[in-house]
């Protein structure tokens, strides 16, 4: 008997499959379901029941789910992670960052917390402040603020100078901030899927790889979840391991290789071991595609690029630190054929991919990560449809 794929079995109806079901069992009882016109009771009531349905069916297929590592997502998946792993899954967080306050004209100005709304007007992104002050009047007098993202994540993030726009008006005054605001968002799931099976790494007292991944990624023992890509290699002879760590852009801050260092030798060398941790040495791929898409897509060519960006930074984040190693080889490459596939899989209506870079496969050493850089001469052209 051939094997059960779970997938074909955690099948959500839909609301409108359950209604059709419910007049098709209607019409097979011999109702008279042709006379029931719109806004008729009994129709209305299969509309109501097949809505209820619906609402328990996504409820009843994501508690199964959550039995499963491989199928649990959204808060199933951090309740499964929480609750058989013990991986707490951080949460997003706001991008933070001071602000100042430059007052060039003749107005006085008290400030509480909460009372003003800054922008970001590269993004839109907006701020809301945390602290207040007085601002005496001008020119030129200053007071700094704290903000808050009021989204969570890297949509509230903002690079140094570009919260310059007060949608709060306070006549005569400008505002800048000096550093960077950096939003962090939710841990991507198949990192929590990974940290899950890294968590039994632990377990063993003779410190497997998945032991330095683990506590590398987990800040309940000391490590950061800025790190999502740990890759271990050893020396059996002599008794030294290095460990590679990357974030979803490739490289990470020495701040946070520290901490990875630290929680390592704190929680996952057995005696004997001497693990060196480092950050992956970022390996730059400038990517310069051709795409033809058939107008049918109903998007233009600037929204396609800006999708193909998107699919290229989260598949170049996924890929392991070192490349993808094939076996019986001892390092690893990007391979073009990915970034292809990547490119050609976003739409149906897509029918030809053409890469003039890279050239060839990328290859990687065991230190070093490939990050993205979409060629703004890349073309998209739309075709008509036949």
């Amino acid at each position: 008997m051939p094997a059960v794929d779970l997938a074909t079995l955690l099948i959500q109806e839909t609301k409108t499959a359950i209604y059709n079901t419910a007049i098709g069992v209607a019409e097979a009882l011999g109702l008279p379901v042709s006379s029931w016109q719109a806004g008729d009771p009994t129709r209305s009531l299969y509309h109501l029941e097949a809505e209820i349905l619906a609402k328990l069916e996504e409820v009843v297929v994501g508690f199964i789910q959550s039995g499963f590592l491989d199928y649990a997502t959204g808060d199933w998946l951090k309740v499964n992670a929480e609750q058989v792993y013990d991986v707490t899954v951080p949460a997003a967080t706001a991008a933070s960052t001071d602000v100042v306050l430059t007052n060039t004209g003749g107005g006085f100005y008290e400030i509480e917390a909460g009372d003003l709304v800054l922008k970001n007007s590269t993004s839109g992104a907006t701020y809301r402040n945390t602290t207040g002050g007085t601002l005496n009047s001008g020119p030129g007098t200053e007071l700094t603020i704290t903000v808050v993202a009021e989204e969570l994540g890297s949509a509230g993030s903002a690079a140094a100078g570009e919260i310059d726009t007060l949608v709060t008006g306070l006549l005569g005054v400008t505002c800048t901030n000096a550093l960077a605001a950096v939003g962090v968002d939710e841990q991507d799931e198949a990192v929590t899927r990974q940290q899950c099976r890294d968590k039994l790494g632990p377990l063993s007292p003779n410190g497997p790889k998945e032991a330095y991944a683990y506590v590398a990624r987990s800040e309940d023992h000391g490590g950061t979840s800025a790190i999502t890509r740990v890759r271990v290699y050893d020396d059996s002879d002599t008794g030294d391991v290095t460990v590679y760590l990357a974030g979803p852009s490739g490289a990470v801050s020495e701040a946070d290789r520290a901490l990875a260092e630290n929680a390592i030798l704190d929680w996952a060398t057995p005696i004997c071991i001497t693990p060196t941790v480092v950050s992956a040495a970022n390996v730059t791929v400038t990517v310069t595609y051709q795409l033809w898409v058939y107008k049918s897509v109903n998007k233009t060519a600037d929204d396609i690029k800006e999708d193909v960006e998107d699919a290229l930074e989260q598949m170049f984040a996924d890929r392991p630190i070192g490349g993808d190693i094939l076996e019986g080889e001892s390092t690893g490459k990007l391979y073009t054929s990915m970034i292809e596939s990547t490119i050609r899989s976003l739409y149906p209506q897509a029918f030809r991919v053409s890469l003039t870079s890279p050239s060839s496969d990328t290859a990687l050493t065991n230190g070093q990560v490939a990050v993205v850089a979409v060629s703004p001469s890349s073309t998209v052209t739309l075709v008509p449809d036949p």
